[in-house]
């Protein structure tokens, strides 16, 4: 996107001087620019003074993409603000001062499932009580009610193994974080390094983290930090994960805010525009009427009903090569606007990943490349990259019990009982893992990584895979200090890494949830049955609302191309059935009507 020129709105975003904003920005409205600006402007405007700014973000991508354009306009002066998600920010304080509430030097983060599975099934062994056949039910319950700061039988239970293991899941880093936060001597701490709070994609905020970030603004009856809130509660799709759209108003109204709407749009073409007014209008959330876009391109808005999945599959793939082949259509781009499309800004969304399932067939045949978000387990991929990251890991804290199952796990010695690394790993069947061995004495996170240029891994993933730790110790040398640049910091970094979800090449394949954030030239909405989008799950009005709100969000990822697509019939495990078509078809089919 070309640097913006503000409007008179978004240059009262930056430059105003209120303790407490809340800016209202729409899709495409420039939001990531506007939050740039005020950034820098704060920071040349006391380039003679030592606060820091903490700026924080739904997502390791969002966050990461502010560093970016701060780093590129700043230089060195960037590195006066502390970008990273919530629970980023919330664990460096607890790695920091987590000791003065009775947490470890380096408190064990269980960040997997089958980790924190483990742990609470030994712990309700120990206290004579039943293991559940399921524990991940019993977690996730325990994660929605934290988030949403609820109780929920055996919570306490859960909190007490962890806070007795030394341990912290994602839901307790929050909570810990309060819990330190809370202390009189952490709050008068926080307002001695910082005086501004940047909060992005705010609508997605829980009232856990709500509390989280309220705390460390301070109380808003006093001298508090100053704070800018950036969403849009039309965008508030994650509810099933705790978020509360209405935190936004509540942080307006309990601080007093100043709020500034965005109304211009620097992303989309006039059609998607007139599209997302419609679903907006549906959800009595209408759009300013004095919304304009930006970039004079007409862009383009299309209905298909397919066959099958299987011809709905070849439809879209059909329509991702003629895209990549004769680009964009002149009459829907801007005048002078390239027409070209690359791999990488097409995205087929779906409301569930089974739903993709057709399209990346579809797509394989025509060997067109696709790629999906990645995950902790899928960051790397050879077995000798794995254990290279729980070495990382072991060496800041030996007596991670987690840590030290997955390296003998990943040795070929699951369960076993091991003192040293450096004979588990010689005695592994695998000669990648054996290769290792001679790491384990490194002097310190660089030199182990750079050690690792010298093996010789018999492994076809091995090269891309030190590659992508080698780009991540890079990251982390940019935003660490030398005396900071420990064991522990590179691997809560390399974590940080692996929920960035960094993609390989090719057409990308997402969630709509998966989506938010991004954006894309040409974008096609698959699976638009009743049932499929929106979800058969939705019964309240409540929920048939969130499924709206997930429709504005993926129709508003395109800048110039929308395509919405439908199988008229779908195999179910009762065989062919016939479907209806998605509710929400009539509304954009309304708009592009007008």
């Amino acid at each position: 996107m070309k640097e913006l020129v503000l409007s008179p709105d978004q240059e009262r975003a930056v430059l105003s001087d209120a303790t407490a904003i809340v800016v209202v920005a729409g899709a495409g409205g420039g939001k990531t620019e506007v939050v740039a600006h005020r950034i820098e402007r704060l920071l040349l405007d006391s380039e003679d003074d030592a606060y820091r700014v903490v700026a924080v973000s739904y997502t390791v991508k969002a966050s990461d993409e502010l560093r970016a354009r701060l780093a590129d306009r700043l230089g060195d002066l960037h590195r006066r603000v502390d970008t990273d998600t919530i629970h980023g920010f919330a664990l460096s304080l607890l790695r920091q001062h987590g000791t003065r509430i009775g947490l470890p030097v380096e408190p064990e983060i269980l960040s997997r499932n089958e980790d924190r599975a483990e742990l609470l099934g030994s712990w309700l062994t120990q206290s004579g009580r039943s293991v559940p056949e399921d524990p991940s039910l019993m977690l996730a319950q325990f994660d929605l009610a934290r988030a949403r700061c609820q109780d929920v039988p055996l919570l306490a239970d859960w909190r007490e193994a962890l806070r007795l293991n030394g341990a912290v899941d994602y839901a307790a880093m929050l909570e810990r974080a309060v819990e330190l936060v809370e202390g009189a001597w952490m709050s008068q701490h926080l307002k001695r390094i910082y005086q501004h709070v940047v909060v992005d994609e705010a609508q997605n905020l829980t009232p856990a983290q709500y509390r989280f970030l309220t705390l460390v603004i301070g109380d808003p009856s006093a001298e508090h930090l100053h704070a800018v809130l950036v969403g849009d509660e039309r965008q508030s799709i994650v509810d099933f994960a705790g978020a509360d759209r209405t935190l936004i108003a509540r942080f307006a109204d309990e601080y007093g805010a100043e709020r500034i709407e965005l109304n211009t749009n620097y992303r989309s073409a006039r059609t998607i525009i007139d599209v997302g007014r419609v679903v907006a209008d549906a959800l009595g959330q209408p759009t300013s009427g004095s919304e304009s876009v930006e970039f004079p391109a007409e862009g383009s808005v299309a209905l298909q009903e397919c066959s099958t999945e299987e011809a709905e599959g070849k439809f879209v793939s059909d329509w991702i090569a003629a895209l990549l082949s004769d680009g964009l259509d002149v009459a829907v781009v801007a005048p002078g606007e390239a027409t070209t499309v690359q791999l990488e800004q097409i995205a087929v969304l779906a409301r569930s990943a089974a739903s993709l399932r057709s399209v990346r067939d579809a797509l394989t045949v025509r060997n067109i490349e696709s790629a999906s978000s990645s995950t902790e387990d899928d960051w790397v991929a050879s077995s000798a990259a794995k254990a290279v990251i729980e070495m990382i890991e072991y060496r800041s804290a030996p007596d991670h019990i987690a840590s030290r199952r997955r390296l003998a796990k990943l040795a070929g010695k699951a369960g076993a009982d091991w003192e040293e690394p450096e004979s588990l790993l010689q005695s592994s069947t695998d000669p990648s893992v054996v290769a290792l061995a001679r790491l384990t004495d490194a002097k310190d996170a660089e030199a182990l990584l750079e050690a690792t240029e010298d093996l010789e891994i018999d492994d076809p993933d091995w090269p891309d895979d030190l590659g992508q730790l080698n780009l991540a110790w890079r990251s982390f040398v940019d935003r660490t200090d030398t005396v900071e640049r420990t064991f522990g910091n590179f691997r809560q970094h390399i974590a940080r890494c692996q929920r960035g979800d960094s993609l390989d090449p090719g057409v990308r394949l997402l969630t709509v949830h998966k989506a938010q954030g991004r954006e894309f030239k040409a974008v096609a909405v698959i699976g638009c049955n009743e049932g499929q989008f929106p979800d058969f799950r939705a019964k309240t009005s409540a929920e048939k609302a969130a499924e709206l709100r997930t429709l504005y969000v993926a129709i508003s990822r395109p800048a110039r191309a929308l395509l919405l697509t439908r199988a008229k019939q779908r195999q179910t495990r009762f065989g062919l059935r016939v479907t209806d078509p998605s509710s929400f078809l009539a509304i954009v089919a309304k708009a592009i009507s007008r």
